[in-house]
């Protein structure tokens, strides 16, 4: 039996990235022009995360805040502004004065909003309106113990209040912790086999509790159980560098390649859609800065109708793909 199973997950392993190199349809999607509608004379800041719950899409930015890890300046700017799904009319924003660098977001089931700070090492959660309901890791100081994070990059909060968290830029591991926070285990270190990562960037599990990590720069999704054993990977040059994941109805997932970033300007931006078994349907967007194109792509969230909104960097914005 175990031999079989040892089979089955060697068979994934091997036929996944044959299955990615085949050449995909053109996509059902189309950029929304125009979507969202800022107030007069606002930008925003570079876009590193986005997430969808209900009607609501919630964007991550950084201000005027840059990227320097190695100051614990605060941006003073609001940097989570909460969109309409579909007129992308702002409706509240908030956040000033709280993050160093917010690198990632995600919205738990309950609506309680979970934000990753890899400029002061901790991570967040919060009510959908900002009030602040805890704090995991301590301020300014990185580690690799229980408590401790190191340039943590994603949440996977579950219905059952307990969450994965991505430890990230510098552990290159994935945590799971109880809905105290209590941690239950982790998996993961630094290298390019089996179970071992490079900046494990973006997090998602589906309906089955399988867990599927943007293993950023091992240019790979890794799929493991929802306790860490590692059931394949998916890697292929449409793929590209995987920066963020979206699972999408219909049992498929959204997968933003963000780019190779040589001298940090990207070489190469799309989305690539995928049925879970790592089968490519769909592939759409290219290097640019029109609509439709994207720039240095960090993050990606869908919404019910399975609607896609990806966010950039470089960029400074997000954008709507509808179905």
């Amino acid at each position: 039996m175990k031999q079989a199973a040892r089979m089955r997950i060697t068979t994934l392993a091997i036929l996944a990235p044959l299955l990615l190199a085949a050449a995909a349809p053109q996509p059902h999607y189309r950029v929304v022009h125009g979507w969202p509608v800022l107030p007069e004379s606002r930008l925003l800041g570079p876009c590193s995360g986005v997430a969808v719950h209900g009607g609501e899409v919630f964007v991550l930015h950084r201000g005027n805040r840059g990227t320097d890890a190695k100051a614990l300046t605060l941006v003073k700017e609001p940097v989570v502004e909460v969109f309409d799904a579909g007129t992308g009319r702002l409706l509240r924003e908030w956040g000033a004065g709280r993050f160093v660098i917010p690198h990632g977001i995600s919205i738990g089931a309950n609506g309680h909003v979970w934000i990753t700070d890899t400029g002061s090492n901790e991570v967040f959660e919060f009510t959908p309106g900002g009030e602040l309901l805890r704090i995991l890791g301590e301020h300014g100081v990185a580690g690799a113990d229980a408590s401790h994070f190191d340039r943590p990059t994603d949440v996977a909060p579950l219905a059952d209040g307990s969450f994965y968290v991505a430890d990230g830029y510098g552990n290159s591991r994935v945590m799971k912790f109880a809905a105290d926070g209590k941690l239950l285990f982790q998996w993961g270190s630094r290298g390019t086999g089996p179970g071992q990562f490079n900046i494990p960037h973006a997090l998602a599990v589906d309906a089955a509790g399988r867990v599927y990590v943007a293993d950023r720069v091992n240019d790979r999704v890794q799929v493991f159980d929802g306790t860490g054993r590692y059931l394949g990977e998916w890697k292929s040059a449409t793929i590209g560098r995987p920066f963020g994941l979206a699972l999408l109805p219909g049992s498929r997932i959204a997968i933003l390649d963000g780019g190779a970033n040589p001298d940090k300007v990207p070489d190469h931006d799309g989305v690539t859609i995928a049925g879970l078994d790592g089968r490519v349907t769909a592939h759409f967007g290219r290097l640019g800065n029109q609509d439709g194109q994207f720039w240095i792509a960090h993050d990606i969230a869908a919404d019910a109708a399975g609607n896609l909104y990806v966010v950039d960097i470089a960029g400074q914005r997000v954008q709507k793909f509808a179905r």
